[in-house]
């Protein structure tokens, strides 16, 4: 609709010449229902004028629907990511959601060198994808049947991107304090998170939530990309043995131990 489509004239009820300062005299407009119809004209506009906005946008390419291409997805996150750490009210969580919703649009990630995990059957491959600042990101690809044990992230926050195929990821958060990673004691955790990742789809984690996941991907294997930025000094992580049954299940609380340590 646009703003010349609007049939103001059946609102005027009559028009009068008023004098407006001695010797000056100015056509008024008088509407039919008072303030009603003034209502009506302002609604009017303001209608128009909106729908009119977003069709300029629409036809500009801004509607926020576009794919971004990998080199594009970077020049415009980094500088973002750099903002947003260098804002002394930072916010973890905002700053993987905005990188985050950059991602869900990305229509490719690049054809990186993975190399495989070669402890885990069937294999699980990485490869850096982006080396910067604040952040780099991995590329993974699970073959069909493996399993990415449940590992954390010491100081770090990641954002995950399902890209091809699906995969089950399931985050965890330790209950009060965990023994140091040597130790064989056993200690808790909470299952936070479980869903199934895929195309377009996120799953983030920072230093104090959600920061233990696991990776299962279905029948036809699963890609994507963990966009990892660290919050301290880097430090070892583990994978962890965690019990199939909860040892409370309307809480979702289970039994866990440290596997070897990886540095």
């Amino acid at each position: 609709m646009r703003e010349t489509d609007v049939d103001f004239s059946t609102l005027i009820e009559s028009e009068k010449e008023i004098e407006v300062f001695p010797g000056r005299f100015e056509r008024r407009y008088f509407l039919r229902g008072s303030v009603a119809a003034a209502a009506t004209l302002v609604a009017a506009r303001t209608l128009s004028r909106s729908v009119f906005a977003q069709t300029a946008s629409t036809a500009t390419g801004l509607s926020g629907s576009d794919k971004l291409a990998w080199e594009d997805f970077l020049k415009q996150s980094v500088p973002i990511a750099q903002q947003l750490i260098a804002d002394p009210a930072f916010s973890v969580d905002e700053y993987l959601y905005r990188i985050g919703s950059l991602a869900t649009r990305l229509k490719e990630i690049p054809d990186s060198a993975l190399g495989s995990y070669k402890t885990v059957e069937p294999r699980v491959w990485f490869g850096p994808s982006f080396r910067g600042s604040p952040f780099f990101i991995i590329q993974w690809r699970m073959e069909p049947g493996a399993v990415l044990p449940p590992h954390n992230h010491p100081n770090a926050s990641v954002c995950t991107l399902g890209f091809e195929g699906e995969v089950r990821l399931r985050n965890f958060e330790i209950i009060g304090e965990a023994p140091d990673y040597v130790s064989k004691k056993a200690f808790r955790v909470r299952e936070t998170r479980n869903e199934m990742m895929t195309h377009g789809r996120i799953n983030t984690l920072s230093p104090s939530r959600d920061n233990i996941h696991f990776f299962q991907p279905g029948k036809e294997g699963a890609r994507g990309i963990d966009i990892t930025t660290l919050h301290g000094k880097s430090a070892p992580f583990s994978f962890l043995d965690i019990g199939e049954k909860p040892v409370d299940s309307e809480q979702r609380i289970f039994e866990a131990a440290w596997k070897s340590p990886t540095s």
